[in-house]
């Protein structure tokens, strides 16, 4: 019984084909976030979202929920727009890992020449 082949053209042509169709995923998955994103900049509440109608406590009961929806919502709005970055990102490095695999001969030959002339 052989090894497996790792080097040949059909895992070769797999492993590309796999990771390009992964990339074009993540692509896809950071425009989505960014729609996302740009979405949610616009549904920020006004501080009377929270008012309350009592009135001895109510603007103050108001003014600590609109500090905390405004913590929370900043806090949201930047993890959506950071998702658009870093998927793609890992798009990118999908891609850039095709590109490797599709070249893998040459640098198997290109990492022996090194090691056999040094």
């Amino acid at each position: 019984m052989t090894d497996y082949d790792w080097f040949s053209d059909q895992a070769i042509e797999v492993a590309v084909d796999g990771l390009e169709k992964e990339a074009e995923k993540w692509h896809g998955l950071a425009a989505r976030m960014r729609e996302v994103s740009q979405g949610a900049q616009g549904q920020s509440l006004q501080a009377t979202a929270f008012v309350v109608t009592d009135a001895l406590t109510g603007v103050v009961t108001a003014m600590d929920l609109k500090a905390g929806y405004d913590k929370m919502y900043e806090w949201l709005n930047s993890l959506f727009a950071q998702a658009g970055v870093e998927f793609d990102n890992m798009g990118a490095a999908l891609t850039k890992n095709a590109k490797w695999y599709a070249n893998a001969d040459a640098n198997v030959a290109q990492n022996f020449d090194a090691i056999a002339s040094s």
